[in-house]
């Protein structure tokens, strides 16, 4: 093994930093290879590389926080005008708006029931852990 390989192994290089961004907001391997312009063999390559894929996770995962905190800033929105549309004189409109409504609570009401689970799942994994 050369000195350099020992190094390449914890870190990206700079031409792998620079491609990321591209890569992790494409859907596919091939498109992300294209929007960073370079050969899908040398995309192929780096994904063996542990530090790229870690990497390239990392950044996924920061997109889609940035995604998830745009929604939930939007659903506030989205409540106060169903809430006017409910108002409206369009009876069809009326509808519609209570449909999306009720359909939005269902929706909630389910994914607060998960949430609650899926804290109570944790802790009881967390107690058995310290009664080990």
């Amino acid at each position: 093994m050369r000195p350099n390989e020992t190094v390449r192994k914890n870190f990206i290089s700079p031409r792998q930093a620079a491609a990321l961004p591209y890569i992790a907001s494409e859907p596919t391997l091939t498109r992300g290879a294209q929007a960073a312009q370079i050969a899908k063999s040398t995309l192929m390559r780096w994904m063996n590389e542990p530090a790229f894929r870690a990497e390239l996770e990392r950044v996924r995962r920061n997109i889609a926080d940035l995604a998830y905190t745009e929604l939930e800033g939007l659903t506030f929105k989205s409540v106060i005008r169903i809430a006017q549309l409910m108002d409206s004189d369009n009876e069809s409109i009326v509808h519609r708006a209570s449909k999306t409504a009720l359909s939005m609570s269902q929706s909630f009401r389910e994914q607060r029931e998960l949430s609650r689970q899926l804290e109570t799942l944790e802790n009881a994994i967390t107690y058995m852990r310290q009664q080990r």
